[in-house]
This record gives C-alpha cells, structure tokens and sequence, in this order.
C-alpha cells in the first residue's frame, strides 16, 4: 500500500469514528429526551376530589385557606386543594408526578422541622400528597380510627384510577 493510500486510510477510519461517535450521541440524547419528559397528570377537580371521597362515604366540603397554616404551605411550587371533613381538615396535594410529590414532602420536613406540630396524619402515593389534621391527641380522644383510614386510603386510589 502506497503512502498516499495509508494516508487516506487514516482519514476514513477518523471520519467513520466521528460518525460512529456522533450517532451513539444522539441516541442517548433521544433516549434520555424521552424519559425526562414530563408525564402528563389530568387535574381533578374540587367536584371530582369529592365525589371520589363520596364514593367511600366521606362527606367533604371546600375548606378554609387559612393563611401562614403550616399545612397549607406552599411545596414545590404547589398550593394544596383544601377540605373539610366532619370539622377536620384536609389538605390536597396533586403534584405532576411521583418526583415533584417527593420533593414537596422533603420540602415539608424542611419547613417544619423545627415546629411543634398538632397531630396529623400524612398520605402519600403516586403524584398525591395529603395531609388529614385531627388536631387532637391521644389524651383528648383522637378522631383517627382504622376504618377512617382505610376510607382515606380508598379515596386516594380513587383519585389517582379517576386521573
């Protein structure tokens, strides 16, 4: 093989690694486009949040947004849909994903850490955040009961089969 062909040789192999290169590069990026795209989450209405709730015979009411409540807090950009039940409040969360909800909660201990906070119990699943404040401890006789939160339990998965 002459010189010249050597040279050319060289060239080509250079010129095939850079395609090669550029084509394994884009793949990852279409790949990697494809899993970072956002999941597209319909956003119940108050309507549809109490007819699910219905569904498992809780009766609840649009509540009160009470200003500087620690349980109304803003969490990852989201200000939380607000019920009550039987006098007890219920905050509603429906984040855009399974991540975002996430990082609210994380977001939520941050902003609480150093509170004393009244009895709550915190539900968590899919894209959906709850918190359900009784507000009493166990000296007072708390609302909390099994059956109630497997009703509670119930809704979610009703809210997130009706998204």
């Amino acid at each position: 093989m002459s010189v010249a062909g050597k040279v050319n040789y060289r060239y080509l192999m250079i010129i095939v690694l850079i395609l090669t290169a550029g084509f394994a590069l884009l793949l990852a990026g279409c790949g990697q486009a494809e899993n970072s795209a956002p999941e597209q989450v319909r956003v119940l209405s108050r309507e549809d949040v109490i007819a699910v709730f219905a569904d498992q015979g809780l009766s609840l009411q649009t509540g009160e947004e009470v200003p500087g409540s620690i349980f109304q807090l803003e969490l990852n950009g989201l200000k939380p849909q607000v019920y009550s039940m039987d006098g007890v409040e219920l905050s509603l969360y429906l984040f855009a994903s399974a991540e975002e909800r996430a990082a609210g909660w994380e977001e939520f201990g941050e902003q609480t850490a150093a509170a004393d906070l009244i009895p709550f119990k915190a539900y968590q699943e899919g894209a959906i955040l709850m918190f359900y404040i009784h507000g009493e401890s166990a000296a007072e006789g708390q609302k909390w009961n099994e059956q109630l939160d497997k009703r509670l339990k119930a809704g979610i998965r009703g809210m997130i089969a009706a998204e």
